[in-house]
């Protein structure tokens, strides 16, 4: 068992290394493996130098600020500290160098060797006040290791072999961890060095075959030995007449039966156009740069080109930064003491902002404060679920009165009618002939403004789930399992919650609209409490458009696929083909949704209410079938006649399906649907 005083004084509970290294010298767990090739590497290979210093300049061009963290632990309640020693050094590490400078050197040496060292000066006076901080080559510096204390420090090995011992607070390492080895870190280098040599080599061979003319070499035959003399005097001679650019094409005249034979290996057969890209694709996979951000595009747009840069800030700048961070706010502050208790340093986002995502999800947060208040949760929840500001105030609606039906007490206090029954417009009557339908003309206001608070909140649903599919998309088409396309998929809660919610919203809504119309023609009826059924269609009507949208995902992956095409290519034309589709199918099924909660809430408030006579009403179609046409002005026999046509939201036998807007309207006298 590990010891209590084993985790009391911070030592490794087991070995690392084994006892005999207890000096801390061991080479083969402190050494850096071949950190200077890699470094070297950066310098000789074109590819390697362009990934590399797009990775350093972007980690190093993102600002930095220093925060007091809130009680609350939510970032936009930090307060900004601009002035403190921490911040100083961080923002001029030392006379030379600004920050920058240190960021993108520590950053080069961390892409190409997965290390980055940084060494602390402090005051000879005070060493516990730190006052510079220094970058250093990862192959210079090296880990005194230790069988129990893990590491007793460092040593660091200058230009003439001086060794420079130091302690463990002097230095702040980062590392791409090693599998092998806990001491060290692994850059991506490390497995392409044969890849770089390749294409090194086919490049010196592709030079020194243009030197020579850009004729292959060959062989000269002789049918007797000559002797050390002849031999050096024809390699002289045919040096000075063949050999280099200006001798190109000079006929060569043989004596003495010697032969030219060439080689047998020509360019073509060294496949040097496709080892020319073989290689530079290897770098790309090693990094996992994508194509696009190194501009390589085959069909490029405005919502492409934005998603490329949003892709390449999070899967690549995003990591590095925060590699950075984690030094800063676990290694480096705490060298400050109490002073910087409660601090940290934070980046700026360097993912672009996306105006059209911030504005929809401002709107759906209003709109879902209203959603959720409509349906009847506390306003004081709702601020706190959506992360409202304080500032916002909300006054608590009055309950409903209590039902007065006719003939009971109380109907001499309740209040005239506002109105006299509007009447139902009949498809066989003229339009001249109908006064105009107020009460529907509400009935429908109602829906398109709820259907509209709806579509703003929807898009960013959508967004979010778009930005789950091109991910998939990558990784099916790099694997090469390309069927695996026909199971993407998206997850469906937040898009269920909004939309039980907006049904309870509509319903709740269609229940207050339905009670007045009955106000209006004196007769009092409650609002329901709650509604039947909506909650299982709003999971259903979810899954649905989530497993649509990964379908047509799916469908344009598939499209626009090739052997060869890398997989950012393909997922960018996924994005843009899913930019551009069209939202009609959408408003179609939120729209039957929302048109199912508004005539459930206006059944379920006359049902059972005596004296109730119940009305088929097409008025809201705007393009009306027949059977629809049919049943405008029915007179329904019972509530249930009615919710049989009409409490699936759309009338039953409507040809149009999702897009009736057909509903049931309830009067207290026998004439108003006459």
């Amino acid at each position: 068992m590990i010891s209590t005083l084993t985790r009391a004084s911070n030592k490794a509970p087991v070995p690392y290394v084994p006892a005999s290294y207890a000096n801390g010298l061991s080479h083969i767990y402190s050494e850096p493996k071949g950190a200077e090739a890699e470094m070297r590497a950066y310098g000789a290979n074109g590819t390697l130098f362009g990934l590399v210093n797009r990775l350093m300049t972007t980690t190093g061009s993102v600002g930095w600020k220093l925060w007091q963290k809130a009680a609350s632990g939510k970032k936009e309640d930090r307060k900004e500290v601009t002035r403190h020693l921490a911040l100083n050094v961080w923002n001029k590490p030392n006379k030379f160098f600004t920050q920058r400078r240190l960021i993108e050197s520590g950053q080069q040496h961390n892409d190409l060797t997965g290390e980055t060292w940084l060494i602390v000066a402090r005051n000879p006076l005070a060493r516990s006040i730190p006052l510079e901080l220094w970058p250093v080559r990862p192959d210079r510096i090296r880990p005194a290791v230790h069988p129990q204390e893990f590491i007793t420090g460092y040593i660091y090995t200058g230009p003439n072999g001086e060794q420079v011992p130091l302690e463990i607070d002097d230095v702040i390492p980062m590392f791409q961890p090693d599998p092998e080895n806990h001491y060290r870190g692994l850059g991506p280098v490390q497995a392409l060095l044969r890849t770089i040599d390749s294409q090194k080599f086919s490049e010196e061979w592709n030079r020194n075959f243009f030197r020579n003319s850009a004729k292959p070499g060959g062989v000269i035959e002789v049918e007797e030995r000559l002797s050390d003399e002849e031999f050096n005097e024809f390699r002289d001679r045919w040096a000075e007449s063949h050999q280099g650019l200006s001798n190109a094409h000079r006929v060569a005249i043989l004596e003495n039966g010697m032969k030219w034979v060439d080689a047998k290996i020509s360019q073509r057969e060294m496949q040097f156009a496709e080892l020319a890209e073989i290689a530079p694709n290897r770098i790309r996979e090693a990094f996992g740069f994508p194509q696009f951000a190194q501009g390589i595009v085959e069909d490029v747009n405005r919502a492409s080109a934005e998603a490329s840069d949003a892709m390449y800030a999070k899967w690549l700048a995003v990591p590095r930064l925060d590699r950075w961070k984690d030094a800063l706010n676990s290694v480096f502050l705490p060298m400050f003491g109490d002073t910087a208790a409660n601090l940290e340093f934070d980046y700026d986002d360097p993912i672009p902002p996306d105006a059209a995502a911030q504005n929809a999800e401002r709107e759906s947060k209003a709109t879902a404060a209203k959603t959720y208040i409509d349906a009847g949760f506390d306003g004081d929840s709702v601020k706190t679920a959506l992360d409202l500001p304080d500032t916002l105030k909300w006054e608590k609606p009055e309950p409903p009165a209590p039902p007065v039906m006719p003939g009971q007490p109380g109907q001499a206090d309740a209040k005239p009618p506002a109105k006299k029954p509007a009447a139902l417009r009949l498809w066989n009557a003229a339009p001249d002939d109908t006064e105009p339908d107020a009460d529907m003309e509400q009935v429908q206001a109602d829906w398109e403004e709820q259907l509209a608070a709806l579509l703003v909140v929807w898009a960013g649903i959508t967004a979010a789930q778009q930005a789950e599919l091109l991910p998939q998309v990558i990784a099916i088409v790099a694997a090469g399992d390309i069927a695996a396309l026909a199971a993407l998929t998206v997850t469906v809660v937040t898009a269920t919650a909004v939309l039980t919610a907006a049904m309870a919203a509509m319903g709740a809504r269609a229940a207050r609209r339905m009670a007045a119309e009955a106000a209006a023609q004196g007769v009092q009826v409650p609002v329901p409490v709650s509604l039947p059924g909506l909650d299982p269609i709003a999971e259903a009507v979810a899954q649905l458009l989530g497993e649509g949208l990964a379908q047509a995902a799916g469908k344009e992956a598939v499209r626009v696929y090739a052997p060869g095409v890398a997989a950012e290519q393909v997922a960018l034309q996924v994005g843009a083909h899913l930019e551009g589709l069209s939202d009609a199918y959408l408003r179609e099924q939120l729209g039957a949704a929302l048109t199912r909660a508004q005539n459930v809430g206006r059944l379920e408030t006359v049902r059972d209410v005596p004296q109730t006579i119940y009305w088929a009403s097409e008025t809201l179609d705007r393009n009306t079938c027949k059977p629809c046409r049919e049943i405008d002005g029915t007179e329904f026999e019972s509530w249930k006649a009615a919710w049989d046509a009409y409490g699936g939201g759309t009338y039953r036998a409507c040809l149009g399906r999702n897009r009736c807007r057909g509903t049931v309207r309830a009067t207290w006298n026998p004439r108003a649907g006459a």
